[in-house]
């Protein structure tokens, strides 16, 4: 860390030396730099105040190193094909051709130990390291290992060997390599889910990142077999089936650390389609505080999962951080005097201290089956992995009543939307507003990226969407303007939009009334409740979400 922060330092200065920036501008990006946290030269980069190339030809000078603009001079296809994608843009490095029998090799970081290290581990022989633009080596990747991919010759015939242990390749292309690649690439760029789609001329591979689908790679069709085959054999499936779907899982080790992999396949017209989740499994140990609850909404939300019983509903689409919720919860409560069960489909992160059960049909184990067996060992604390029918919901809520805090998840789409819910399933009213003390509605959005993050005035349209006062002075709202950390996307990394409603005995009554799902939202409004369209606009006014995105993610709401 010290030596990285000296090399910014001396890069600055080389900046000033080279009459690139001006003292004053230097003493004002330190002081932002002091005040954010952020490093002085990506701020500088963001905001194009410096060049790729400026930095690249400083770091250069800094070091004693050749500077090669690769604009200029092309790179040797064959000799750049000669390193694995994987390690290629792990290491931010291209192997440019070879010199006098020395392999010269382009780097955004040269001076790095680990990149030497990768390139030791490929090429045994003298190696000459340059310095690029790290944008400049970026492109040139994307270009000619996206040729390679696409360019692709037909399927090899294979041994028997080979079909067995699907080490599947096609000319230039290795499927336990790219495969490997892939799964770097997602984890590098934080994807949360890798889909593998064969269409009717290639195969495509997309990438889920902070909840929005992008294409990441495509190869020729004549590759998808051989790709199918060893996510198959990862994850011990039958590599002779394609009919049906098959699921499984397998763990892999990508940039050190341990990623959980959830294999799902299924056959389409053009083939099989796999759907790999990346579960890492340092996310289990999340905290309620980095949520992004705001501070009232958590402390009741605190005050809840302290309670000895009753029930707390936790509600949303697929993918809106329900389950994190919930781990995050258990991990605030977990405790030696505290015995916790749960039941889950998948069990997503394994939890010290506490007791999970998987839920399998096919051996009779079901939400509820675990739940009536789950009572018998004598739990303070269950979690229910998600209601799905109303033997299910039933059980639940007569745990709660029972001297248990039960927590559990609902699709709906808001707070109060899941007493009707189970209502509909064919709970007894008495029952749900006896047994519920608390259900909470929740949303992910995409956070500003604080690397590239750039305040504007906020217009009258927009100051009327954020329910501003007209009289009130100037609103700055913020966006992201693209940078290197970000991908140029502006937005990095998400945060939770929440909707909370403690149960109360208005609520009760109208329950016990069978109201309906508006009367019961207006009821909570009236009572301090947060929509999730107000807690949005909240997080666009303190700056960590756009304007746009909290639209989007709260479109349905009024």
């Amino acid at each position: 860390m010290i030596a990285a922060i000296d090399t910014e330092r001396k890069i600055l200065l080389k900046m000033l030396e080279r009459r690139v920036m001006s003292h004053d501008a230097l003493q004002n990006v330190l002081m932002e730099s002091a005040m954010t946290g952020l490093p002085p030269v990506e701020m500088l980069l963001a905001n194009d105040s410096l060049s790729d190339a400026e930095v690249a030809q400083a770091y250069a000078e800094l070091h004693g190193l050749r500077y090669l603009d690769l604009t200029r001079r092309r790179p040797s296809v064959p000799w750049v094909l000669a390193l694995p994608e994987n390690v290629s843009r792990r290491k931010q490095c291209l192997v440019f051709g070879e010199v006098s029998n020395q392999l010269v090799v382009a780097a955004a970081d040269p001076v790095d130990p680990s990149v030497r290290a990768a390139l030791l581990e490929h090429f045994d022989r003298p190696t000459q390291f340059v310095v690029s633009p790290r944008f400049q080596i970026l492109e040139l990747q994307d270009e000619v290992y996206g040729d390679a991919r696409a360019k692709g010759a037909r399927m090899v015939e294979l041994s028997p060997t080979a079909r067995r242990t699907a080490q599947v390749s096609i000319t230039g292309l290795n499927m336990v390599e790219q495969l490997d690649s892939i799964i770097d690439e997602a984890v590098d760029r934080r994807a949360s889910d890798i889909h593998i789609e064969p269409e009717a001329d290639r195969l495509r591979v997309r990438m889920r990142i902070d909840g929005r689908m992008i294409e990441a790679r495509a190869f020729p069709l004549e590759a998808a077999p051989g790709m199918t085959s060893r996510v198959k054999v990862l994850t011990n499936l039958d590599i002779t089936e394609k009919r049906k779907p098959q699921d499984g899982r397998f763990t892999q080790t990508s940039f050190e650390q341990e990623i959980d992999v959830r294999v799902a396949i299924i056959p389409t017209v053009n083939g099989e389609r796999v759907t790999m989740r990346l579960l890492n499994m340092d996310r289990s140990q999340v905290s309620l505080e980095r949520l992004g609850m705001g501070l009232e909404t958590r402390q009741a939300f605190e005050r809840l999962i302290r309670q000895p019983h009753g029930i707390i509903l936790i509600t949303g689409p697929t993918g809106s951080g329900k389950s994190t919720t919930m781990y995050a919860a258990l991990q605030q409560i977990n405790a030696i005097d505290r015995h916790i069960i749960t039941i889950e489909d998948p069990v997503e992160y394994h939890m010290p201290g506490i007791n999970q059960v998987q839920v399998d049909a096919e051996y009779g184990v079901t939400f509820a089956a675990a739940l009536r067996s789950i009572l018998r060992h004598d739990p303070d604390v269950i979690m229910v992995g998600e209601i799905r029918d109303e033997p299910t919901a039933h059980l639940a809520l007569e745990a709660s009543l029972t001297g248990h805090l039960v927590f559990a998840t609902l699709h709906t789409n808001t707070a109060v939307g899941s007493l009707t819910r189970l209502l509909d399933m064919g709970c007894e009213p008495y029952l749900v507003s006896s047994a519920l003390i608390g259900a909470m509605a929740q949303r992910l959005v995409r956070k500003i990226c604080t690397n590239c993050k750039t305040a504007f005035e906020a217009n009258a349209t927009e100051r009327k969407l954020l329910g501003v006062p007209e009289e009130r002075d100037a609103v700055e709202i913020y966006r992201g303007a693209g940078c290197s950390r970000c991908a140029r996307a502006g937005y990095y990394d998400r945060v939770g939009l929440y909707e909370f409603v403690p149960f109360d005995e208005g609520l009760s009554e109208l329950v016990m009334e069978k109201a309906s799902t508006e009367r019961l939202q207006q009821h909570a409004i009236t009572h301090g409740a947060t929509t999730l369209r107000q807690d949005a606009m909240q997080k666009v006014l303190q700056g960590l979400t756009t304007l746009e995105e909290a639209m989007r993610v709260t479109v349905s709401e009024t």
